[in-house]
């Protein structure tokens, strides 16, 4: 088999065998890229509540405790402290509660994942275990091999020796620009 032939076959068996995780990588990257802008692993949610507290009330974990248990939400309560301006601040898994003894008025911040988006970050950082880790490296070297096959599949004008070699030093070009002028 000549080595082109070969090249061709590998480039499009491997190619198949890697799209459904290229997409994964594709999609996990773009919202990572942009985590300055929104956290695509969680979203935030922010209720706004009214509780029979006031100044009178004895401030202990059972009297949070319950008015925990008032809401509908399930919280698990881990500890709370009165703050310097006299607001009951309580921390509860994956976030937090303040509430307004003058008023009674509380607020309640916490994260919840987002589906498939989470799980897809964390194959994307390879932070799942050893094994993950050595399958995306695989991935990463099948990637590259796809990418310098496919520079001499093509004869001809279009091939590497012309029309190629310009499409990639344009890209290699635009990252190192990108890496001289940013970083």
């Amino acid at each position: 088999m000549k080595l082109r032939r070969l090249l061709r076959v590998l480039h499009r068996d491997l190619g198949y065998f890697i799209v459904g995780m290229t997409i994964v990588y594709a999609l996990s990257g773009i919202l990572m890229n942009h985590r300055h802008d929104f956290n695509p692993d969680y979203k935030i949610y922010n209720v706004d509540f009214q509780t029979e507290i006031n100044r009178s009330a004895t401030i202990d974990a059972q009297t949070v405790k319950d008015v925990l248990a008032d809401l509908d939400y399930n919280v698990v309560y881990k500890k709370h402290f009165i703050n310097n301006k006299g607001d009951i601040k309580v921390f509860i898994e994956n976030g937090e509660v303040v509430i307004d003894p003058e008023t009674g008025k509380g607020t309640m911040s916490y994260l919840r994942r987002r589906p498939l988006f989470f799980e897809m970050n964390l194959l994307h950082k390879a932070s799942i275990g050893t094994v993950w880790k050595w399958v995306s490296d695989g991935m990463a070297s099948i990637l590259l091999f796809v990418a310098v096959s496919g520079l001499f599949l093509l004869k001809g004008k279009r091939g590497f020796g012309r029309w190629g070699l310009w499409w990639t030093i344009a890209g290699i070009t635009v990252p190192l620009l990108f890496a001289i002028l940013y970083i």
